[in-house]
């Protein structure tokens, strides 16, 4: 039982993050600092058999707008946890 509360309370605060980055993308002619932030990630990996190419690449934007959406995920689910 409580693993499977852990990998709620991680899809909700990762649901938080995505929901309030998208906040912060469409207010960012109106509060512009929400947009700002560090782009992190590897620029491209590849792996060439000649046969099959895979190429993989991973960022992660980090804004401000998204790390206030995983703090307020975190205390909804903080609050549903605690409530039981």
């Amino acid at each position: 039982m409580n693993k499977i509360r852990g990998i709620i309370t991680f899809f909700i605060v990762l649901a938080g993050g995505v929901i309030g980055a998208i906040v912060g993308h469409v207010l960012r002619d109106i509060i512009p600092i929400l947009d700002r932030g560090l782009k992190v990630g590897t620029d491209q990996l590849s792996f060439n058999l000649y046969l099959i190419d895979a190429s993989f690449s991973i960022h992660v934007n980090i804004t401000l707008a998204a790390v206030l959406g995983i703090l307020i995920a975190f205390l909804i689910a903080d609050l549903g946890r605690r409530r039981k």
